[in-house]
């Protein structure tokens, strides 16, 4: 079996059609259909259900494109370990952060790795932390920055700061002092969904002191956030990293929440399922000087630096 194939059935499934994986990858529809049936009679399965509406993975197309992923992974990771044994890191690295985060690390991350070590090709992927953890611990990161602090399932975990979500009020709002988490009972609030790390770190407080709020709608993008207050619509809790250029430049304020903070967990996190060379240790590296940078020379309001 070629790993060509494999690599052709992975983009055949992402694009969710085989005339787009063929333009995606520079093929002849037909061509890529016959690569794709080649798989299939060497496999002595059926991998993909096709209509006109594009294609859909069977069953066991399905658990063919997970563990493949993993295969051509690892391959990929072994062949930049042998070139890594003669002093040359390459290979490319997947990377997850949250929104919040990319502001303090995205950009100086790749500066970093492009002026260290540029046979390393970075994939940043930029999005809520719900979503990345499925995809580290399904080994589609190779590294990734979340919200936890203790263990879980298919993740080793580095915590790496501490960070309290503020009350993010329009910006001709008179309240900058703190305020008691009570007083989020009488803002309109726009919170995203319960899956995300900042809702759920707001459950858990509102539950440990007896109390509730109601939203006034669940909203998943921190842009639509930050403007529905900068319009004056709402307020919303957002960690100071998402909001420091507003607050600076006075288009946003932000208020400490007092006597019961909410706060969560930033880690550095590995996937079990993938194994570690060294250009991810140095990505790593890279991640927790970047995280010192950040703590030394900005002002990050309502962040603690946990000491390794």
């Amino acid at each position: 079996m070629e790993t060509k194939r494999l690599e052709y059935f992975l983009r055949i499934v992402d694009c969710g059609s085989i005339s787009r994986a063929a333009q995606d990858l520079g093929l002849a529809q037909p061509a890529l259909s016959q690569q794709l049936a080649i798989l299939e009679g060497e496999l002595k399965v059926q991998l993909m259900y096709r209509s006109r509406r594009g294609t859909t993975p069977t069953a066991a197309g399905w658990q063919l494109y997970q563990r493949a992923r993993i295969f051509l992974r690892q391959l990929e990771q072994t062949r930049a370990s042998l070139l890594e044994a003669d002093d040359q890191l390459s290979g490319s690295v997947s990377i997850g952060l949250p929104t919040s985060t990319a502001t303090i690390i995205s950009v100086p991350l790749m500066q970093r790795v492009l002026a260290r070590y540029p046979q390393i090709r970075l994939h940043v992927i930029e999005g809520y932390s719900s979503m990345l953890t499925e995809m580290t611990q399904s080994g589609r990161l190779d590294v990734a920055v979340l919200f936890f602090n203790s263990q879980m399932s298919g993740l080793s975990i580095e915590p790496l700061w501490e960070e309290e979500l503020l009350l993010v009020c329009p910006p001709d709002t008179q309240q900058t002092g703190p305020v008691p988490l009570r007083m989020l009972a009488d803002v309109p609030l726009l919170l995203p969904s319960k899956a995300n790390s900042s809702r759920r770190s707001l459950d858990a407080a509102l539950a440990a002191n007896r109390m509730g709020v109601v939203p006034i709608a669940e909203i998943d993008s921190i842009v639509t956030l930050k403007k529905a207050v900068q319009d004056r619509f709402a307020y919303t809790l957002l960690p100071w990293s998402a909001i420091s250029e507003e607050v600076e430049s006075g288009r946003l304020t932000a208020c400490a929440i007092e006597g019961a903070p909410v706060s969560r967990t930033v880690s550095l996190c590995f996937p079990d399922a993938v194994h570690r060379t060294p250009a991810h240790e140095k990505i790593a590296e890279i991640i927790r000087e970047q995280s010192d940078i950040a703590f030394e020379s900005r002002r990050l309001v309502g962040m603690r630096r946990i000491a390794a």
